[in-house]
């Protein structure tokens, strides 16, 4: 007797069955998709970020006109703390190459601005290569921007008719304190799934139901709902402490931070696709020999005699430096580093100590190490300038490998692979020279990969345009920014890294008290007193600068200059700062002591004991004080005369 139709399906292989599920599905998604076509629902143009959202953003550009009357854009007023001011017209002209150099600070040019920047040397450059063309070259390098900020900028750009997006970014992956979602928990293969269904049709009209029906406007068809949301502007996690030690080590969230800076570079290069456009990625490099870590923590426990030990051996490899030790110092920081391979300090004078002796491969893998280990990653590590590589790699994208051509040149023209204050200002910013040398590495690989051709410029040719750009650098601008640099490498307490970039600006500005002052205080925190007393007297001579009153009372104090510090420090405490006040009566009342002022002493020590009852030292002045006016020893008029020391 015949089977029914029924009992043939029942005997329908699962295999079969499952295929007839995905066609049933996928013909049902397509027939969904031309549906929304023919509705005029397009997928949503924005590459969206699966990791993090923004609160709301602010657009980089603002439609303007120029004094010609010509629509153009320019970079928004609100935006010009983070970017150089730009313009460029809002119709690309025929003829005209539009190349847009995005990144961090190292694009947007700091520590000076636009003009001494890569982009500015390629803006000079590219018309003697290629004459034939007419050539825009915009700066949207933002400071402090970290890779997911990037993307937000090419997006808004690609809909400027670029060619060309330059791309240099990776130091400044970990500025900006965030958490991430449930979607890290995800492997590759969901995460990529999600990406592609964010690209459909289907995908874009369900966002927009959403939308409409929802009430928060801040709501965007390319958010995620289960991600973070970051500010609309950088917020520096420094900027909510006192330095690098808020930082701590987290494998688990650097890792993290790893994956998203992966997709970010995925993410540029799509959107470079979609706009018809090429990209070119640089990979991010950094000062390795003349920039320690901005922090080191031990893996040993730290209420151990062990790290204790730890602690005071490292402080004798630094003695032992300074003297010229540099082979007793490499055995006993090699001993270290054995124990705690993780302390980014050790590797980095171990990388001093080897440099010193001329073994050079090993000091750059020590000073490599430093990096890597360092808790304050303010520099790329290795992994993440490999995964630029890799990335452009496997995007079939044009790369400049500055690290490693920096590295070479080093080698080439120092004899080691070990870079250094010859090429960086500071831990990251190249020189003027070195950005320079970085737009004709650029125009180089642009001219092997044949986006541009044309003649080769001459020497004469280049040269003149260095000496055109380097004549037009206004001294006193860029005096003020070798001083913002000292300022923020005083802050992080590099203050052997901040002198010479304090007597940089000392050079261009020569009565800046500012400089003078950051250049007295490092000098004091490295006990240098007798240089740091040569810079305060000059300061005190003719200016009126209260920041110094403090630092240079104690300095006189140390000194035994007891009437002159004293009144340093009671103009000290007219500060507003309360730290600072306590400060000023802590030394005040040393010094008031010493000069048998107990009646002084014992007023001052009763303010630092208000806020610190349990400081010890001030709790014994303050009893010393008081015995002395019991015994009736000592100036108990209560005038402020001369004295002499005790």
């Amino acid at each position: 007797m015949p089977q029914s139709t029924g009992d043939n399906a029942k005997s329908l292989p699962w295999q079969k069955k499952l295929a007839f599920a995905v066609l049933t599905t996928m013909g049902f998604f397509l027939l969904l998709e031309t549906c929304l076509l023919l509705f005029g629902i397009e997928p949503v143009t924005r590459s969206a970020d699966p990791f993090v959202g923004f609160s709301h953003q602010v657009p980089l550009l603002e439609a303007d006109r120029d004094s010609s009357g010509q629509a153009v854009f320019k970079t928004a007023a609100n935006k010009l703390s983070w970017f150089n001011p730009q313009s460029f017209p809002a119709e690309k002209p025929a003829n005209t190459l539009r190349v847009v150099c995005v990144g961090g600070s190292t694009t947007f040019g700091r520590p000076f601005d636009d003009r001494t920047s890569f982009c500015g040397w390629l803006r000079e450059y590219l018309p003697l290569v290629d004459s034939s063309k007419e050539w825009e070259v915009i700066n949207a390098g933002g400071v402090s921007y970290a890779s997911y900020r990037v993307v937000v900028v090419m997006e808004e750009f690609a809909r400027c008719e670029p060619d060309l997006f330059i791309v240099y970014t990776g130091h400044n992956e970990f500025l900006e304190n965030r958490t991430y979602g449930s979607i890290l928990d995800q492997s590759s293969l969901r995460r990529s799934a999600d990406a592609m269904v964010r690209k459909t049709r289907t995908w874009a009209g369900v966002s927009a139901l959403i939308e409409t029906l929802s009430s928060d406007e801040t709501l965007s068809s390319d958010d995620s709902s289960n991600s973070p949301e970051l500010a609309s502007e950088v917020d520096e996690r420094l900027n909510h402490s006192i330095g690098p030690q808020d930082y701590h080590r987290d494998p688990a969230w650097q890792k993290n931070v790893l994956s998203h800076f992966e997709s970010n570079l995925a993410r540029m290069s799509e959107i470079a696709k979609r706009s018809g456009a090429e990209i070119l990625f640089i990979t991010p490099a950094s000062n390795l020999r003349d920039c320690s870590p901005f922090k080191s923590e031990t893996s040993i426990d730290p209420n151990s005699d062990q790290a204790a030990e730890f602690s005071d051996q490292l402080d004798l490899g630094k003695l032992l430096i300074g003297d010229g030790e540099f082979d007793a110092a490499l055995e006993l920081l090699s001993g270290l580093v054995e124990v705690d391979g993780r302390h980014a300090e050790a590797h980095f004078l171990r990388g001093r100590t080897l440099f010193a002796l001329e073994r050079y491969d090993k000091a750059g893998a020590a000073f490599g190490r430093a990096i890597d280990e360092d808790v304050c990653p303010l520099r790329a590590t290795s992994a993440f300038v490999e995964t630029v590589r890799r990335v452009a790699r496997g995007e079939d994208a044009m790369l400049v490998d500055f690290e490693e051509r920096l590295l070479a040149d080093c080698e080439r023209k120092l004899g080691h692979r070990c870079v250094g204050e010859e090429y960086f200002l500071d831990h990251v910013h190249p020189t003027i020279d070195v950005n320079r040398t970085l737009a004709l590495w650029l125009i180089d690989e642009l001219r092997q990969c044949d986006w541009i051709r044309g003649a080769t410029p001459s020497e004469t040719e280049l040269n003149d345009v260095r000496m055109r750009v380097i004549s037009g650098i206004d001294r006193h601008s860029h005096g003020v920014a070798f001083r913002n640099l000292a300022k923020v490498l005083h802050w992080s307490g590099k203050f052997a890294e901040a002198i010479p970039r304090a007597r940089d600006a000392l050079g261009l500005i020569p009565d800046d008290p500012e400089s003078r002052f950051l250049l007295a205080d490092c000098l004091v925190n490295l006990g240098r007193d007798d240089e740091a007393f040569a810079q305060y007297t000059a300061l005190m001579d003719g200016h009126e600068y209260p920041r110094a009153f403090l630092p240079f009372g104690e300095l006189l104090a140390a000194r035994g200059d007891l009437v002159g510090a004293k009144a340093y420090l009671m103009q000290a405490l007219m500060t507003e700062r309360e730290d600072h006040r306590v400060r000023a009566h802590f030394a005040l009342g040393l010094v008031h002591l010493r000069l048998g002022e107990y009646e002084f002493a014992a007023e001052s020590m009763e303010e630092v004991l208000r806020r610190h009852p349990s400081d010890e030292v001030a709790l014994a002045a303050y009893a010393e004080a008081k015995r002395a006016i019991s015994s009736g020893v000592g100036d108990e008029s209560g005038s402020y005369g001369e004295g002499t020391e005790k």
